[in-house]
């Protein structure tokens, strides 16, 4: 099994340098959005999905937490009503009881993209690991429940977590989602496919780009 325990304790450490607005869901804990305890069952959260991944053979790279998805649940491209939801909405890999809602949102964040891309993977999660350029939570102008893109200097200060995770998965396949995982990606020296983000309307061609690089494409003549 990969050993990520290097990365778990950088998320924890948090981003390198000036971040102001920055949430780090792996520490912080917000007095009316976080149960308590949240940073810790966050930890326990994605150290649990990690587990389920075991070695990655496809690795799909966002651009940062948003509030509905990560910020809440610890894992990228994924909302704490898929973990700890109900039957409609867990996850098949999480519906063992070891993962945990964070959040004061009794009805749980979902997050529409999260909902595509697991969609798109068939709620699969061995093999398949799922990330971000920047792995901690960028705040919008509306406070705490709100997003922002990283900006290009809190990225390149920080992209020593996505070398980090390149390194410890030599042979997989790894995928950008969005420009500003490309780009990321590209700084490292690691071009990577782009994908369209299946956000703001593009979770269509998300699919179909995504299946071409899903296990049993060349056989079904999409590659």
């Amino acid at each position: 099994m990969t050993d990520f325990a290097p990365l778990l304790l950088a998320l924890r450490r948090g981003p390198r340098g000036a971040a102001p607005g920055v949430v780090n869901p792996y520490r912080d804990e917000l007095p009316g959005l976080d149960l308590p305890g949240a940073p810790r069952a966050r930890r326990r959260n994605l150290a649990a999905y990690l587990e389920r991944v075991g070695r990655p053979r496809l690795v799909l790279v966002g651009e940062a937490l948003g509030y509905r998805g990560g910020r809440f649940s610890g894992i990228a491209f994924t909302s704490e009503r898929q973990l700890a939801g109900g039957p409609a909405h867990r996850l098949p890999w999480a519906a063992d009881g070891r993962f945990a809602a964070t959040s004061a949102n009794p009805a749980l964040w979902l997050e529409p993209s999260g909902t595509v891309v697991w969609g798109a993977l068939g709620g699969a999660a061995a093999g398949v690991l799922l990330w971000n350029a920047f792995p901690w939570h960028p705040a919008g102008a509306r406070g705490p429940l709100s997003n922002r893109a990283p900006e290009r200097r809190l990225l390149l200060a920080n992209l020593h977590v996505l070398e980090r995770l390149l390194a410890a998965v030599p042979g997989a396949v790894v995928l950008a989602v969005g420009r500003t995982a490309a780009a990321a990606l590209a700084q490292l020296g690691a071009p990577a496919p782009a994908l369209r983000h299946p956000a703001h309307g593009g979770a269509s061609l998300f699919r179909a780009q995504l299946a071409k690089h899903l296990p049993g494409a060349a056989a079904r003549g999409t590659c």
